[in-house]
């Protein structure tokens, strides 16, 4: 029989990654926005009530949602899911947080008989919606090997990387370098525009150059169109930043170019951009540049 699976937040990140689970497991999905479910209850998916009912219903249930005080009042408030879960129970947090979340749920829920995984991916909305999310596990190596088959319908690239916290710390490394790359490329991309040179020309110039990264991939798909639609949100990433942020004033780690990428996000929020996609920034550094 297969493995009953639920899943808690089908928002931007969690709708195309629970509709990945549901084409290979039976799923129960809940999130506290009716219209969020709606697509994938039309897709087979059972609609759950609350938290407690997809508790009641799965082995292991997934959890995708904003932040660190969202996460820890899901899963450690009265009534919550390590209080509520049945002896088990695989629960993971695919929610990108502090690392020091993970490490408060992990205690508790063994305490209760009830494993957990922090699970933050990489990839974006495309990458959810394409099922070619990488996966940054933390927590016990022989409850992973478990929930790998599920893990696997949202991406193949999973990545057993520690112990609870792991997960969280690699997450913020990956996403402060893929936001440094970028905005790198930006500053690049400015420069070049007012050098009077065409910006598809310095995409294809650095692609095939030492200066390539995924980054430039943004060129062609959303500065050249203007295409600042939601991928990958300003907040999220600020918010992803602060986290790295955080981390390293920890571990006592001199960092700088977090800082800086911080600063243009921050940047971006401030002009009311906090809903865009984080290519979005391209247009401070265009105002800083008076390039219309």
């Amino acid at each position: 029989m297969a493995t009953s699976v639920g899943f808690i937040g089908v928002g931007n990140m969690g709708n195309p990654m629970a509709g990945n689970v549901l084409k290979a497991f039976p799923l129960t999905v809940f999130d506290k926005n009716p219209n969020a479910m709606s697509n994938l209850i039309a897709a087979g998916a059972q609609k759950a009530g609350s938290h407690q009912e997809v508790l009641e219903r799965a082995e292991i249930v997934m959890t995708c949602l904003p932040a660190s005080p969202d996460v820890e009042a899901l899963y450690l408030d009265a009534g919550g899911l390590v209080e509520r879960a049945k002896p088990g129970t695989i629960l993971i947090d695919l929610s990108s947080v502090l690392p020091s979340t993970p490490r408060k749920i992990e205690p508790r829920a063994k305490q209760r008989g009830v494993h957990f995984l922090e699970a933050p991916v990489s990839g974006g909305v495309s990458g959810a919606k394409a099922a070619t999310l990488a996966v940054m596990v933390g927590g016990d190596a022989a409850v992973l090997e478990r929930a790998r088959p599920v893990l696997r319908a949202i991406g193949p690239n999973i990545f057993s990387v520690g112990p609870v916290g792991a997960g969280n710390t690699v997450k913020a490394i990956n996403n402060m370098m893929a936001c440094v790359n970028s905005l790198a490329m930006m500053e690049g991309l400015v420069l070049g525009r007012r050098a009077g040179l065409d910006p598809m020309t310095i995409y294809e110039v650095v692609k095939a150059s030492s200066g390539g990264s995924k980054a430039l991939e943004r060129i062609p798909t959303a500065i050249v169109p203007r295409n600042f639609a939601p991928g990958f949100k300003v907040a999220l990433m600020n918010k992803d930043l602060e986290t790295f942020n955080t981390i390293a004033k920890e571990l006592h780690v001199p960092v700088s170019f977090s800082n800086v990428a911080q600063r243009y996000q921050q940047a971006a929020m401030a002009a009311g951009l906090a809903d865009q996609d984080t290519s979005v920034a391209l247009t401070i550094i265009e105002k800083l540049a008076a390039l219309e």
